[in-house]
């Protein structure tokens, strides 16, 4: 079984000299994933495919810690090393567009799911403007991070993180944490998002930025706060499985243990075993644990 686990990255969109626009071209314009027939996907990865994954390992080496690329290294096939290729280029269009392009991209996308005209939602339920909004972040002076959240897609539907709605309260829940972390007055925030319901891997982009310039600083240790708990909300159910377990093993190992030292005591007491000393010590310890499971 897979172990269940989140990927969160959290980086800012930079001024790109160099927009790769062919790179741009492919993600912006393609249907999605592209589907390949059924006969096909199994086959080994083309050459064309294989250059294009070293390119993009190339430009983007943090690409390495993406679920599709765990699956290419695990199993190189065609559906694979294309599962990769869409999910690099998607998750760091960032790097290679304005800000304009990528709020108007994540937000109509293939696979973006619609709220209404498109996929956009922030902390109100009022209808967001996408051409007013992707103004209002390519005008935006300061640094403008673009976290982006991804899970694997068992997990996502077994824990119900499989449509808008889930990530949308999710992350108006979180919004005060990731100002927190990110340097931001609550008051200030501003961010907006939209869920991707991709392949074997959904995920959801976000812009984060503060309407105060000079705020907004995100530390290594920022970014794992972000993502340890966004991982504690997601995966709460299989937590408590997990606390639930472990209460009910140290129950069993005490009450074992217990058992174990009251036999021993009654060998002691009956003659079986002379040694006063010993006699006193698991007399206490017997106590000890008795009082202990009483609690």
């Amino acid at each position: 079984m897979t172990m269940p686990r989140i990927i969160f990255k959290c980086r800012y969109i930079k001024s790109a000299a160099d927009h790769a626009e062919n790179l741009v071209t492919y993600i912006a314009t393609r249907d999605g994933v592209e589907k390949l027939p059924e006969r096909m996907r199994n086959r080994p990865a083309t050459e064309k495919q294989k250059f294009l994954v070293s390119d993009i390992l190339i430009r983007f080496p943090d690409t390495t810690g993406l679920f599709e690329y765990e699956d290419y290294l695990a199993n190189p096939t065609m559906e694979n090393a294309s599962e990769f290729i869409s999910a690099s280029l998607d998750q760091n269009l960032d790097q290679l567009a304005h800000q304009d392009v990528y709020v108007n991209y994540i937000a109509t996308r293939p696979h973006a799911e619609r709220l209404d005209a498109h996929g956009l939602f922030s902390d109100e339920d009022i209808p967001l403007s996408l051409s007013q909004t992707a103004q209002e972040v390519a005008a935006h002076p300061g640094n403008i991070w673009t976290p982006i959240i991804s899970l694997r897609r068992e997990d996502a539907a077994r824990l119900g993180y499989d449509n808008a709605a889930a990530w949308i309260a999710l992350l108006r829940q979180q919004r005060n944490i990731f100002a927190e972390q990110m340097k931001i007055a609550s008051v200030n925030l501003r961010w907006y998002a939209a869920y991707h319901d991709e392949g074997y891997h959904p995920h959801c982009h976000m812009i984060v930025y503060s309407v105060d310039s000079r705020e907004g600083f995100v530390t290594k240790p920022a970014i794992e706060a972000m993502r340890s708990s966004l991982a504690r909300e997601i995966f709460q159910q299989d937590l408590l499985q997990i606390y639930t377990e472990q209460t009910e093993r140290r129950k069993t190992l005490t009450a074992q243990s217990r058992d174990t030292l009251q036999d021993l005591l009654r060998q002691m007491q009956a003659g079986n075993c002379n040694n006063p000393v010993l006699e006193n010590m698991l007399t206490q310890l017997a106590e000890d644990y008795t009082f202990s499971a009483g609690m």
